[in-house]
């Protein structure tokens, strides 16, 4: 039988891989409460409501940082999906691979981005997901190009960030607190040629107590005029 790749394989189940658990210096009880604990705030059912996936999707956890969301993506697309980790930084996309490694989900790939582009197969998608990683994109219209060229007809984005305690600061000022606001947001993604189906701007609270809000997009089934 053909050994899945290193790119490919990514959690079968819930275990915690022993990597991480020698890399935090934590007892597995302790990070299943912590894990337990942050699917409560996160409202994760919620999140993979709005992505509107199921059984055989084909889904992108993009700046998907240690793969917390990756690991519930796959789950909920099960051996007929695929899941689609994207990372910029060397050291996520290590924590990735070894979480690939440990796991051996072959319905997960690995993905190198990059600052102007996801690196993911045009019209491939049913949805896109981006948890606190929206701020951080400096080529913000580049990226959300490249998810909208991602996505199918009709395939939906969904962005979870912090909200600024200032919404009507300079974009600059916003992100370097490691914020944006939502209605700023959604103009960039209205420009990008997205229809917005929904925004929360109190969807929930992280583990800090920090205000998260949640905007869920979709590419339209009929072209439209981003600038118009």
């Amino acid at each position: 039988m053909r050994r899945p790749s290193l790119r490919t394989r990514l959690l079968r189940t819930w275990t915690v891989p022993i990597w991480l658990l020698l890399a935090s210096g934590l007892q597995p009880g302790t990070l299943e409460a912590q894990s337990r604990d942050r699917a409560a705030w996160q409202r994760v059912p919620d999140v993979i409501t709005a992505l509107s996936i199921g059984e055989g999707s084909r889904v992108a956890d993009v700046g998907a940082g240690g793969g917390y969301f990756t690991e519930r993506l796959a789950r909920d697309v099960g051996t007929g999906g695929r899941v689609f980790a994207v990372e910029i930084s060397e050291p996520a996309l290590a924590r990735l691979a070894r979480l690939a490694e440990s796991q051996g989900l072959d319905n997960v790939e690995v993905i190198r981005g990059q600052i102007d582009g996801p690196g993911l197969p045009d019209r491939s998608l049913d949805a896109v997901l981006v948890v606190n990683a929206y701020h951080e994109m400096t080529e913000h219209a580049a990226m959300l190009a490249g998810l909208y060229r991602a996505l199918r007809p009709g395939g939906r984005l969904v962005i979870l960030d912090l909200a600024p305690s200032d919404g009507g600061a300079s974009r600059d000022r916003q992100t370097a607190s490691h914020r944006l606001a939502i209605t700023l947001a959604a103009q960039e993604i209205l420009k990008a040629g997205f229809a917005v189906v929904s925004r929360d701007p109190e969807f929930t609270r992280d583990g800090r107590g920090r205000q998260q809000w949640m905007l869920v997009a979709r590419r339209p089934t009929l072209p439209v005029n981003p600038r118009g």
